[in-house]
């Protein structure tokens, strides 16, 4: 019988956070890129750019997204993720092609593909999703370069 590898197990854990939660759908193609990027000798930083838009009355102040941000904090700090900002839209000014009205844009850096993937082993992961079903009512994440990732300055 063939042991299980760390790869086995990341695949397993996605298709179980798949069945579990409908509200988010994985892009199969972009999930493999990920997991052959973490295996490759060549892993980098990553950056994920996160839209959301919350259930109404739920954002900023609502106890649930509170609580979500909280278990998000930790579930990123356990893999040595950094959150660069969180941004409220306070407006959109241009659109081509269907308009999502969004009230968040968030980024989160992770120093390599593996430290993404392993969020998915985070003893706050199921909290995080039951949570998210409940919060969340569309969202988009974007993975992007982590090498030079966006800073605010401080004044």
């Amino acid at each position: 019988m063939p042991t299980a590898t760390p790869e086995a197990d990341i695949m397993t854990a996605w298709a179980n956070k798949r069945e579990a939660v409908t509200l988010d759908t994985i892009i199969q193609t972009e999930r493999d890129v990920i997991e052959q990027i973490a295996r490759s000798g060549h892993d980098e930083p990553v950056l994920m750019i996160n839209q959301n838009r919350y259930k109404n009355g739920a954002f900023p102040n609502g106890a649930l997204y509170q609580r979500w941000r909280e278990v998000n904090k930790n579930m990123i700090d356990d893999v040595a993720g950094k959150i660069i900002w969180t941004l409220p839209i306070k407006g959109q000014i241009l659109v081509n092609g269907h308009l999502e009205e969004l009230d968040e844009i968030l980024a989160y850096w992770y120093p390599s593909h593996r430290a993404f993937l392993d969020l998915f082993s985070s003893s706050d992961r199921e909290e995080n999703f039951e949570i998210r079903k409940e919060l969340i009512d569309y969202a988009v994440i974007h993975r992007c370069s982590g090498i030079n990732s966006p800073a605010v300055p401080t004044p």
